[in-house]
């Protein structure tokens, strides 16, 4: 194994040979009850090219909307228990302690079963993406972050969005896939992916049951991991933030916190 440390503890290089790792088993979350609105695009979305590839719901006990505010601003400190087995590197390039969240990019890569592919290869950026003007749809549950993947041309391939709000016992969680159909070509990773294997497809997370072993995870150890850090007095190594949304007089949301960089 070569020399890494990543945020949050040690993973093996190259990320693309780390595929003989067991996932553990899941079951797979409780719907919210009663099944909450499917998401439509806004016609500015469609007039884009904009297409809802996924949407998936989920209710998820124990957890709350602050615990799921302050995973995605602490990612490093839980990646690897999001998906075990599946999430294969985690690394900040721009982080929200240094940037703010909207601004913040950080890198990954993944699989979605034992011995296939490493999605994203060696490491594939995910960049948050403002709300305004990225936030493609009509409605929004209480909190919502966005986020995407760019091309070599800095065009928006697809994005996921999840968004969460408390409710008795827990949060209503959907996560969502909007893929860009007049993008010009694929992100560098499935380029390089093709190339190397040009009969191999790829699949996207949201086609496997990736996104439900994620999501059956977080009430495994986010209340637990929340609860070890919530009163940590340094924002510097436990990054606030909230990422309650509004909507505006135009349709579109923003942030009701900037959720800025931090300062001491």
């Amino acid at each position: 194994m070569n020399e890494y440390i990543a945020n949050a503890g040690q993973t093996y290089l190259p990320v693309r040979d780390n595929i003989n790792i067991d996932f553990m088993s899941f079951t797979p979350p409780e719907k919210p009850d009663p099944p909450l609105k499917p998401l439509e695009l806004r016609q500015s979305s469609r007039e884009k090219g904009l297409i809802l590839s996924s949407q998936k719901q989920h209710f998820l006990p124990k957890v709350t909307a602050e615990m799921l505010d302050w995973f995605w601003a602490n990612m490093e400190k839980g990646y690897y228990l999001w998906a075990p087995g599946s999430h294969k590197r985690f690394s900040w390039v721009k982080s929200p302690a240094e940037v703010g969240m909207e601004r913040s990019v950080h890198m990954i890569a993944e699989s979605c079963e034992k011995g296939a592919p490493v999605f994203g290869g060696e490491g594939v950026e995910i960049h948050r993406l403002p709300l305004e003007p990225f936030f493609p749809f009509t409605d929004c549950l209480a909190h919502v972050i966005c986020e995407g993947v760019l091309n070599e041309k800095g065009e928006l391939v697809d994005s996921t969005i999840h968004m969460w709000e408390d409710v008795p016992g827990g949060i209503n969680h959907i996560t969502a896939t909007v893929t860009n159909s007049r993008c010009s070509e694929p992100p560098a990773f499935i380029q390089e992916m093709l190339a190397a294997h040009p009969d191999r497809k790829p699949v996207p997370n949201y086609a496997t049951d990736h996104e439900d072993y994620e999501a059956s995870q977080w009430p495994v150890f986010l209340p637990t991991l929340y609860g070890l850090w919530k009163n940590h007095p340094d924002p510097s190594q436990n990054v606030r933030c909230c990422l309650k949304a509004e909507k505006t007089e135009n349709g579109t949301f923003r942030y009701t916190e900037e959720n800025g960089p931090v300062r001491i």
